[in-house]
């Protein structure tokens, strides 16, 4: 009997996500020790990781270092995004720096836990008074806005792909 269950990006485990359902991650292998030499990220263990002091060390010996790109900035490079996050309201452009800086700091916490979580642009339209965030992931883009829906509040909608990791999030509030 066929499972009819609808597809939820969360009902994921990280792992499978990671090797089958991204294109990104599973198309490429990476030797191991390889520095990503867009944002330093070095693949370790068969995984992506954020580590200053591995990097400082490893640029001692920079005839061995192998550079590659890795899956995060090749999605940049290739404007492949797999989460988007409208904020829209007249609130938004009232509190506009406080709203960014949460976003800043959603991104280096989960920058801590997936290195490949990454903002892959940020557009500002003042007239029709929306701000449009790209992430390389759609659990960053849902991180954005739980965040944000928690600090102030606003209507907020979550809009799932059923064929492949890409979630829009809608924000708004007004004053």
């Amino acid at each position: 009997m066929r499972d009819t269950k609808r597809w939820n990006p969360a009902n994921i485990k990280k792992h499978e996500a990671t090797d089958e359902s991204d294109s990104y991650k599973s198309a490429l292998s990476y030797k191991d020790m390889s520095i990503c030499k867009k944002c330093h990220n070095i693949y370790h263990n068969k995984r992506w990781v954020h580590d200053d002091e591995l990097y400082n060390s490893m640029l001692k010996n920079k005839e061995e270092i192998n550079y590659v790109i890795c899956p995060a900035c090749l999605k940049i490079e290739t404007k492949f995004y797999n989460g988007v996050v409208e904020l829209s309201g007249s609130f938004l452009f009232e509190h506009k720096d406080d709203i960014l800086n949460l976003v800043k700091n959603t991104v280096e916490r989960a920058d801590y836990i997936d290195p490949l979580e990454k903002i892959e642009n940020i557009e500002e339209d003042d007239e029709k008074k929306i701000i449009t965030i790209y992430t390389t992931s759609e659990d960053l883009a849902q991180r954005i806005g739980k965040n944000i829906e928690k600090a102030y509040r606003g209507d907020i909608e979550y809009s799932f792909s059923e064929r492949e990791l890409f979630l829009r999030v809608y924000w708004k509030r007004d004053l």
